[in-house]
C-alpha cells in the first residue's frame, strides 16, 4: 500500500527536475526534521546526523532528474537512513578494538540474511515478507518495532512514549523477532 504523492511533492519533484535550488530549501522546510530525527537515531551524533542529512538533498538533487520516487518522503528516509548507516559503520570501523557496539540492525541479523549475499530477487521477496509481516502486526507492535529497527530507537526511548516499562518493551521485541523468524522461514518455503 504505497502512499501517493502529495501536491506538495508533485510541486518539490518538478522543482528538482527544473533543477531549481529552491527545490533543496522546500526539501529541507517540509522533511529537513523527519531526516534529522532518522539520521540522529542512527548514528546519535548531531553533527554526523547533519552530514548525512545534507548528503540526503545532495543524493536527492543527483537522483531526481533520472528518477522520479513515487514517494518523497519514503525515498528521502530510505536515503538518510542508509547514509546514516553507511556513516555508523565507517565510524565504527576507525575505532577498531574499542568497547563493541550492539545495534538495533545486529539484533536482527539472525532473523534476516545478508543482503549482500543475495540475489536482487531474493532482497524483493524478503521486502515483500516484511512488509507482509508488518501489516499484520497491531499498531503498537508495528511502532515498537519501526522505532527500534528501522528509527533506531533505544529500548529506553520506546518504553517513555508508549508510557510502558522497558521490560514490556524488551519482552515485546523479543517476541517480534520470534514471528519474524518464522514468518522469513514459512515465507521462503
Amino acid at each position: 500500500m504505497a502512499e501517493k504523492r502529495t501536491p506538495e511533492d508533485n510541486r518539490i519533484i518538478q522543482l528538482y527536475l527544473d533543477r531549481s535550488e529552491e527545490a533543496v530549501r522546500e526539501t529541507q522546510r517540509l522533511y529537513g526534521a523527519y531526516l534529522h530525527a532518522i539520521a540522529s537515531g542512527v548514528l546519535r551524533d548531531c553533527q554526523d546526523a547533519e552530514e548525512c542529512v545534507n548528503d540526503t538533498y545532495l543524493r536527492a538533487w543527483d537522483s531526481i532528474p533520472k528518477t522520479e520516487p513515487d514517494n518523497l518522503k519514503a525515498y528521502l528516509a530510505k536515503t538518510v537512513r542508509n547514509l546514516a548507516i553507511s556513516r555508523l559503520r565507517s565510524n565504527l570501523a576507525k575505532k577498531r578494538g574499542g568497547e563493541a557496539v550492539v545495534t538495533s540492525f545486529e539484533e536482527l541479523s539472525e532473523c534476516i540474511p545478508d543482503s549482500r549475499l543475495k540475489e536482487e530477487a531474493d532482497r524483493g521477496q524478503l521486502k515483500d515478507l516484511l512488509e507482509h509481516f508488518l501489516r499484520k502486526l497491531s499498531r503498537e507492535k508495528r511502532m515498537i518495532f519501526l522505532k527500534r529497527y528501522w528509527y533506531n530507537c533505544s529500548v529506553t526511548d520506546i518504553a517513555a512514549q508508549l508510557g510502558k516499562d522497558e521490560k514490556y518493551v524488551s519482552n515485546k521485541l523479543y517476541q517480534l523477532k520470534k514471528k519474524l523468524q518464522k514468518a522469513l522461514r514459512e515465507g521462503r518455503r
